[in-house]
């Protein structure tokens, strides 16, 4: 087990032991009539961490109880294989007599080896909000995020000369973040569309589509149809950011 920041729970049977994979912050239960009505991570948006920088992302929790919120405390962010996330100290701010908005941030920094690459995906806030008259809630799955790996698309391939009519394969490259070495690697069976947008346009039509292979290459041919720009496109999935290329003009003689 790679991290111990809070108590984990676990379970003995004789000489085997066995871990629960659900961190936990607090073994008090919810008591009284303290609500929580929502939870907002990052504004709503999949957090999409490089593999080299920190990022620092919002958490806003408001809750209500008939005598006031006094706190939210503790607070942390888990997700998969045992990860483990500090939430800053929680700020709170009287909405009226019986309801608080209450903000605090995360920060997690890959460098640091604070995540590893098989803690992406869905993470959760486990939390403890108390009133003033002693009731509170408490969450363990309160409220649910992402947290993906960053991805990154580059293209090449569209000749300088080129007529309309003509095809074109147009390459790629699909990598994503390493948490583990802080660097970006090819993204292998990572799905990519090459897009084509014509000029004076704002939109982009896709006309082939690739899986990357083992070192992250896509490769599709698309007729040129006239004067415009090709682009990757990666949506990515429940682990991985999307990507897009930079544009990739084509100007047909």
């Amino acid at each position: 087990m790679r991290k111990t920041s809070w108590a984990l729970c676990a379970v003995a049977a004789g000489a085997a032991v066995a871990v629960l994979a659900v961190p936990t912050i607090t073994t008090d239960s919810s008591h009284g009539d303290t609500t929580v009505t929502s939870i907002t991570v990052n504004g709503g948006r999949p957090i999409l961490l490089g593999p080299d920088r920190p990022a620092t992302f919002p958490v806003e929790v408001q809750a209500r109880d008939g005598s006031g919120i006094r706190a939210v405390d503790p607070i942390g962010v888990w997700g998969p294989n045992y990860g483990v996330l500090k939430v800053g100290p929680m700020r709170c701010t009287a909405t009226s007599a019986q309801a608080s908005t209450c903000r605090g941030t995360v920060t997690v920094d890959p460098k640091r080896k604070q995540v590893f690459n098989d803690e992406a995906g869905t993470w959760f806030v486990d939390l403890k909000v108390t009133a003033n008259d002693g009731d509170r809630y408490v969450g363990k799955t309160a409220a649910g995020f992402s947290l993906k790996r960053a991805a990154k698309l580059s293209g090449s391939g569209v000749p300088t000369a080129v007529r309309t009519g003509q095809s074109v394969t147009v390459k790629g490259w699909l990598a994503r973040s390493f948490w583990t070495d802080n660097r970006y690697h090819g993204y292998p069976e990572g799905v990519a569309y090459l897009q084509f947008r014509p000029a004076g346009s704002n939109r982009w039509t896709t006309v082939g589509k690739a899986v990357s292979t083992v070192s992250g290459t896509v490769s599709a041919t698309a007729k040129v149809t006239g004067p415009g720009d090709f682009q990757w496109y990666s949506p990515g999935d429940k682990w991985t950011g999307d990507a897009a290329s930079a544009e990739l003009p084509v100007r047909p003689s």
